[in-house]
């Protein structure tokens, strides 16, 4: 079983960097106890709803890939989408935009934690040999250009499914020369993370 997590910590500078790294500590803690991501994440905005300053929230997509079953399970807590890719051998072949309901972590306003509980979902999809997972922030997809149109989902999903077929490094930098091509010279306006992941073999 594989734990992949991405996270956006809304604001600047030290102090979201800390809370991010302080994050990371928490997750790893937090997965030895919940195998469930919908629980984890759960606990997770139940402990940072205490320690967030007023101003600050996270989002974050947890996923737990299991490699000897085949199966992926996964909650989005009012992050970015996450994208599917079917493997070659797939019924329905074509990129997926996955966007399971969720809202942000660590919101202190009345009644966040009980909204936050009944508005997550947990997902699950079967895992396949030649199967292809995304997970962005929005520096990816909301990577704009001179006349200030947005990257997008859609074109980074469509540039998954025309290059899926390569080894996940490849892939990256394509999507990385994409963006920089869309982009030209504006000015970068976020940090840019993905995780790219290619099922090689499902156990």
């Amino acid at each position: 079983r594989l734990g992949v997590l991405i996270a956006y910590v809304a604001g600047k500078g030290t102090s979201a960097a800390l809370y991010m790294a302080e994050l990371k500590g928490l997750i790893m803690a937090l997965s030895q106890t919940y195998q469930s991501p919908r629980q984890l994440l759960i606990e997770a905005n139940r402990i940072l709803c205490d320690n967030l300053d007023s101003r600050s929230f996270i989002t974050m997509t947890y996923a737990v890939i299991d490699l000897v079953n085949g199966v992926m399970t996964y909650a989005r807590a009012g992050h970015t989408p996450l994208i599917y890719l079917p493997g070659p051998s797939a019924a329905t072949p074509g990129a997926q935009i996955l966007i399971p309901s969720g809202m942000v972590l660590g919101l202190r306003i009345d009644g966040a934690a009980a909204k936050f509980d009944a508005l997550l979902e947990e997902e699950q999809i079967s895992l396949h040999t030649g199967d292809v997972l995304v997970f962005y922030t929005d520096g990816i997809t909301e990577a704009m250009n001179t006349e200030s149109d947005l990257f997008g989902d859609a074109r980074l999903s469509q540039i998954v499914e025309e290059h899926g077929h390569l080894d996940s490094g490849e892939l990256r930098e394509r999507i990385l020369r994409e963006i920089e091509a869309f982009v030209g010279t504006a000015d970068q306006h976020d940090d840019m993370t993905m995780i790219l992941i290619k099922i090689t073999q499902v156990v």
